[in-house]
């Protein structure tokens, strides 16, 4: 399931962010499962990292990107090893950074039973204060940002460009 991002429509929400673009972090090769990051440039410079695989957190280091000290939100489109793997590592570097629990977590129904079962060998410190779990097309805002994340689910039978005929249809 996808998550779009896409800016509010209102101006107000808008004003902590003077620009932002999105950086493919992997395209879903065998060493590094697809994901994105936003980065978020303004009062509160910040990233969003959709989908954190195993691998990612040495894919950011190889190529120098500073992802630790602006991480804010994570968003996981499913519970899988491909879309979460590397979240353990990732909450570990945060607390390394001195920003234990700073970035908050939002994804599927379950996913607030999973970042609890991380306790047991992570300690509460790394742990994100804020675990969002988005049910039935429910919007997630994300921090202070006024970005807005809606889930849209693609099932096996759904296709893109049969759902964009179906609703242009007369």
């Amino acid at each position: 399931s996808p998550l779009p991002l896409r800016l509010p429509t209102m101006p107000s929400a808008r004003k902590n962010i003077s620009s932002a673009y999105v950086q493919v972090l992997g395209s879903g090769s065998w060493d590094l499962p697809a994901g994105l990051l936003l980065f978020c440039d303004g009062a509160q410079a910040s990233v969003v990292l959709c989908n954190i695989g195993e691998g990612s957190q040495r894919f950011c280091g190889e190529h120098r990107l500073k992802v630790a000290s602006r991480l804010r939100d994570v968003l996981l489109t499913r519970l899988t090893w491909e879309t979460m793997g590397g979240l353990p590592g990732m909450l570990f570097t945060l607390q390394d950074a001195g920003r234990g629990g700073a970035a908050a977590v939002h994804g599927p129904a379950g996913l607030g039973s999973l970042v609890r079962s991380f306790r047991h060998f992570m300690g509460a410190g790394p742990l994100p204060r804020r675990v969002c779990e988005v049910v039935d097309g429910s919007v997630a805002a994300l921090a202070e940002s006024g970005i807005e994340a809606t889930p849209i689910v693609l099932g096996a039978s759904t296709s893109v460009l049969g759902a964009a005929a179906a609703a242009a249809a007369p």
